[in-house]
């Protein structure tokens, strides 16, 4: 009798995506109603001896307010400047599917190492909905998916036992970005699945940071880019004593000006008084700082 041997298995198996460090959400400069791309560059190169890429098209660069040509326009001048050396999370977030597939075809084609995309606004997600709405955008997705945890913006509040059945029904959604506050929220994430985890709001960074969170996309590296730096050098090393010592300075503008809804105003006031951007202008439904919040964000820096 005659006998076959199996082959042996010679599949590769690519290595899922590990997004880590800091991406900042970078601003949207805008001058005269238009994006401002000479601002734009000089942004990412203020930022950029110090990150370890950029996230485009975030709740603090104004995406909710940009023209479909406009958030595409963004995307390939920040591709373009980075020039293959930062990564980049590009949000390709949007209630129509297809909006969605246009930004994930240009991520696509930039190179783009993450699709940041959030809950659906206006409607009362479930489980479901967001399982079938992950899922149909996993089907035409490029990259792998950053899932941004905004219960404040997304008016959805996802238990980590949700996000674990999403990530086991999209095998494309490998990061989340956690902008919920619930303090103890990364650290039940990283025990309870195999996601990687960012620290998604300035408020709760530290808590978050030192709680597991293996990359931040946060404001921090736009208001102290050399802090942030120092911040993460010293937690890659467990120096808690060394990163508090970077990260506290940094308190006092949180507390004035980061912890408030006017946060958009509050980056691009800094950007502006430091020289980054020819303007700390936005588009409505945004409007500008009174002058005495103003110089409040000015005081606190």
């Amino acid at each position: 009798m005659s006998t076959t041997r199996s082959q042996p298995d010679t599949t590769v198996t690519a290595e899922p995506t590990r997004v880590t460090g800091f991406l900042p959400p970078i601003a949207t400069p805008l001058l005269d109603g238009r994006l401002d791309l000479a601002s734009l560059h000089r942004q990412l190169d203020y930022l950029g001896d110090h990150v370890a890429g950029y996230l485009v098209g975030g709740s603090v660069g104004e995406v909710a307010s940009l023209t479909m040509d406009e958030r595409e326009r963004l995307i390939r001048a920040c591709a373009e400047h980075a020039a293959g050396q930062h990564r980049l999370a590009v949000a390709i977030s949007d209630n129509c599917l297809e909006h969605s597939r246009r930004l994930a075809d240009v991520a696509g084609d930039v190179g783009a190492a993450l699709l940041m995309v959030s809950c659906p606004n206006y409607y009362a997600n479930d489980l479901s909905m967001l399982t079938a709405y992950f899922g149909a955008i996993g089907d035409f997705a490029p990259a792998d998916i950053c899932l941004y945890d905004n219960p404040i913006a997304s008016h959805t509040s996802l238990a980590v036992s949700d996000i674990a059945a999403l990530a086991e029904a999209v095998p494309r959604l490998t990061h989340i970005k956690v902008t919920d506050t619930a303090v103890e929220k990364v650290a039940a994430l990283r025990a309870g699945t195999d996601l990687v985890v960012h620290a998604g709001d300035d408020v709760v960074l530290w808590h978050q940071l030192t709680r597991g969170a293996e990359g931040a996309m946060v404001a921090l590296p736009m208001i102290y880019p050399e802090r942030a730096s120092g911040l993460w050098r010293a937690l890659e090393a467990g120096d808690l004593e060394a990163a508090w010592a970077e990260y506290e300075p940094a308190l006092r503008f949180f507390h004035v000006a980061l912890g408030a809804p006017d946060f958009v105003a509050a980056v691009k006031t800094a950007l502006h008084h430091r020289g980054v951007i020819a303007s700390p202008e936005m588009r409505l439904p945004l409007v500008p700082p009174t002058p005495r919040r103003h110089a409040e964000m000015v005081a606190a820096l």
